[in-house]
C-alpha cells in the first residue's frame, strides 16, 4: 500500500464481479472482431507502458492479452456455440482460474486477467472503458483497483485510493506505490461510503475515517501539511519521555517510519499476508515479508501481532468461532485454526534467526482469558519465540484477579485503545460519532492505569498501540501513569514526538 495521508470527497466508482455464466450481451461479431479488440487493448497498454514508472507491469498485461494460448481457448468455446461475451469471459476465467490453481504470486495475477477481460467487452461493445473522473482533487473509492484503472490515474487529481479488495503485493498497489499515491486496500465498510463524503485517509496505518471530526482533523493536520520546522528538526530520541514507535500494516512502508524518526514498530498487523487469499500464505511465504520487516529495523525493537481477523473481514479457510460476546474476532480464532497459527509463529521464528540484531517480540490479538493466555504462549515458545506478550483490548482480561494469572506468562502487554475504549464505553465498533476523547473517559482511563500498575508491579514491559497513543493529551496522561513505550502511525509520530519534549 502507499504511504501518506490525504483529505477529500469521495468519487465511488463500483466495479462488478463477472463470471462466464453471467448474462451474454454480445453473441455477434467472432473471432475477427474478438482478436480486433484484444489487439486494440494490448497496443493501448504498451503505448501507456512507455509513459509509466510501472512500464513493465502494462507490458505484462500486453503479454498476456497476446498470448496464443488465450487466442485458441476463445475459438473453442466459438467452436461450442458460445456467443462473443461468454466466450471471452470464459477464455480468461479458466485461465485466470490455473493461476489461481498455482498460488501466491501467480494466484493474484489472476486478479488482472478478470480486469482484461471487462475491457475486451467493452471494446466489443464499442466503449473503451474510460472513466470520467472529477476535475477537482478527490479520493477515489471502488471495489476494486485494476492495473489499467491505477495507471490512468496519473491523468487525474486523485488524493488517494480506497479499495474493498485487494492486496499489497497486487499489481494495483505496486503502481500507487510508485506513484507515491496513499492507497488503503482491503477496507471494512468502503461499500457504505458514497459520493462526495468527506474522508480522511492515512495509508501508513490503513485507518479511513469518514466525515471526519474536528479532532481528527486536527491530529492529523500536521501529517498532512507537515512545517518545516517539525520535519527538519526531530527530537532526538534520548529527549523524550517514551520510546515512540511505529504501527505499520506491510514492509513497504519501513522507509516512511524511518524517516519519521521511528524507534522500531510498537504494531505489525499482519493481515495483508492473509487478506483476499483463498488460502492461507505458507511459511515461506511469510517468512519472506518478516525478514524485510526486521531487515529494516536491524538493532531496534519489532512487535509483531499475529493474525487478528475481524468479523466483517471473514477468510474462507478459516474455522469460524460464533458465540460468545466478541464472536469471530482474536486469538480465539487462531486458537481454533492452529494449524494457521502455528505456521505464522514457525515463520516469524526462522525470520528472526536470519536478524538476531533484531528484537522481535510477537503478541495475540484481543485476548479474553488466562487459559487463552498460556495456550498462546506455549505455542509461540515451543517454536523457539523468546518474547511473547498479549493485547489488552476488552475489559475481561484487564480484571484485577484475571490480569494478574495471566501476567505470570508474558513478557510484554501492548493495550489497545481503539477496542478497549469501544467495549468499555459499550459503543458500537463503527460508530461514526468515536473521538480520540473518548479513550479519556474516566471508566477506560482507570482500566488502563490498573494494567500499567500491576505490569509495572512485575516489571514487565507495557505500551500503548491504539489510536490514542498518537493524541498528544492522552499520550501525556500514560507517560504520567508510567507507560513504556507508545505507538502511532508513521505521519503522526513527528508532531507527537515535538509535543512530548
Amino acid at each position: 500500500m502507499g504511504s501518506g495521508i490525504a483529505q477529500g470527497p469521495a468519487f465511488v466508482l463500483r466495479t462488478a464481479d463477472s463470471t462466464a455464466d453471467g448474462p451474454t450481451g454480445l453473441d455477434s461479431g467472432g473471432i475477427e472482431a474478438i482478436k480486433s479488440a484484444i489487439n486494440s487493448l494490448a497496443t493501448q497498454l504498451e503505448v501507456q507502458s512507455k509513459d509509466s514508472e510501472s512500464g513493465d507491469i502494462l507490458m505484462a498485461l500486453a503479454a498476456m492479452l497476446r498470448d496464443p494460448v488465450l487466442l485458441d481457448s476463445i475459438k473453442e468455446f466459438l467452436a461450442t456455440g458460445s456467443g462473443s461475451e461468454r466466450a471471452v469471459r470464459g477464455a480468461f476465467n479458466s485461465f485466470a482460474r490455473k493461476l489461481e490453481r498455482l498460488g501466491g504470486y501467480f494466484a493474484e495475477r489472476s486478479a488482472d486477467l478478470q480486469d482484461l477481460s471487462n475491457k475486451v467487452i467493452d471494446r466489443l461493445g464499442g466503449q473503451t472503458g474510460d472513466v470520467d473522473f472529477p476535475d477537482e482533487p478527490f479520493v477515489l473509492v471502488t471495489t476494486e483497483l485494476s492495473p489499467i484503472l491505477a495507471a490512468s490515474l496519473k491523468q487525474t487529481p486523485v488524493l488517494a485510493v480506497i479499495t474493498e479488495k485487494g492486496s499489497a503485493t497486487s499489481h494495483s498497489a505496486i503502481i500507487t506505490r510508485g506513484a507515491n499515491l496513499p492507497t488503503v486496500m482491503g477496507v471494512v465498510g468502503a461499500s457504505e461510503i458514497v459520493d462526495g463524503q468527506e474522508l480522511l485517509v492515512d495509508a501508513t496505518s490503513g485507518q479511513v475515517f469518514v466525515e471526519p471530526n474536528h479532532e481528527e482533523i486536527q491530529q492529523y493536520a500536521e501529517a498532512a501539511y507537515p512545517s518545516t520546522t517539525v520535519m527538519s528538526a526531530l527530537p532526538d530520541p534520548a529527549d523524550l519521555p517514551v520510546a515512540i514507535m511505529a504501527n505499520l500494516g506491510s514492509s513497504f512502508e519501513i522507509p516512511t517510519a524511518i524517516r519519521a524518526g521511528a524507534q522500531g514498530v510498537g504494531l505489525f498487523r499482519t493481515e495483508l499476508l492473509f487478506l483476499g487469499h483463498k488460502r492461507p500464505p505458507s511459511k515461506d511465504e511469510q517468512i519472506f515479508e518478516y525478514t524485510k520487516l526486521l531487515a529494516g529495523f536491524q538493532g531496534s525493537r519489532v512487535i509483531v501481532r499475529v493474525l487478528d481477523i475481524d468479523v466483517d473481514k471473514p477468510l474462507e479457510f478459516l474455522y469460524k468461532t460464533p458465540g460468545g460476546p466478541y464472536p469471530n474476532r482474536g486469538l480465539r480464532v487462531l486458537l481454533q485454526n492452529r494449524s494457521v497459527l502455528k505456521t505464522q509463529l514457525e515463520a516469524l521464528a526462522a525470520a528472526a534467526e536470519y536478524y538476531p540484531s533484531t528484537e522481535l517480540w510477537v503478541m495475540a490479538p484481543m485476548v479474553v482469558s488466562v487459559s487463552e493466555t498460556k495456550e498462546f504462549v506455549k505455542l509461540a515458545r515451543s517454536v523457539g519465540l523468546k518474547t511473547v506478550g498479549i493485547m489488552i483490548e476488552v475489559p475481561e482480561i484487564a480484571k484485577r484477579f484475571t490480569l494478574g494469572r495471566a501476567l505470570k506468562y508474558v513478557d510484554f502487554v501492548s493495550i489497545g485503545t481503539n477496542d478497549l475504549t469501544q467495549y468499555v464505553l459499550r459503543r458500537s465498533r463503527y460508530s461514526s460519532n468515536m473521538a480520540l476523547s473518548e479513550t479519556r473517559n474516566n471508566k477506560v482511563l482507570l482500566i488502563i492505569d490498573n494494567v500499567i500498575r500491576a505490569c509495572k508491579a512485575r516489571g514487565i514491559h507495557v505500551g500503548i498501540c491504539g489510536e490514542a497513543a498518537a493524541d498528544p493529551a492522552s499520550a501525556k496522561i500514560f507517560i504520567r501513569m508510567g507507560v513504556d513505550s507508545l505507538s502511532a502511525s508513521p505521519a503522526l509520530i513527528p508532531a507527537l514526538a515535538s509535543a512530548l519534549v
